[in-house]
């Protein structure tokens, strides 16, 4: 009985401990929050060198958060015709790729252009080129030309997830 009392002593003080140190440590207690509820405007910018070295050595290395998860399933599974040219990536780059794709999705991160995204598909999250998600058809010029693969030609701050 003496255990079980010290023990759940100990726990309280714990994670008071690492509550405090998480909330407060800048006078806010609600910095744990700050960051998922002030969307950005954009898109989280790449932080992953090995994706912007295997896909920007072919195209725009494009934001994980401009497709939903199951869209970049979509693509990572058809490695052979990677809209018409073949991937050739190892098994390793592949799963890395793929999970790096699905875990920074629309849907898995808070960003504004990410929900925006999301939320313009509708049912029909099974589009696999970004320039025809609705969003982007309704936030671009039909004159686009949709096929150039590089949103750095005009949106100069892409690369950062600025557009």
């Amino acid at each position: 009985m003496k255990n079980k009392v010290i023990k759940s002593k100990l726990l309280i003080i714990l994670l008071t401990a690492i509550y405090s140190s998480l909330s407060f440590a800048d006078g806010d207690s609600s910095k744990i929050f700050k960051d998922w509820y002030n969307n950005k405007s954009g898109v989280s910018s790449v932080k992953f060198q090995q994706y912007n070295e295997i896909c920007g050595n072919c195209h725009f290395p494009y934001q994980p958060g401009l497709l939903p998860a199951v869209s970049w399933q979509q693509i990572m599974s058809n490695t052979e015709n990677h809209f018409g040219k073949p991937l050739n990536l190892s098994s390793v780059e592949l799963r890395t790729m793929t999970r790096y794709l699905l875990d920074n999705s629309a849907g898995h991160v808070n960003d504004e252009i990410s929900n925006n995204i999301l939320q313009s598909l509708k049912y029909d999250p099974l589009i696999i080129r970004i320039t025809e998600t609705p969003y982007f058809v309704n936030t671009h010029s039909p004159s686009v030309n949709k096929d150039i693969g590089q949103c750095d030609n005009c949106h100069q701050d892409a690369i950062q997830g600025l557009y």
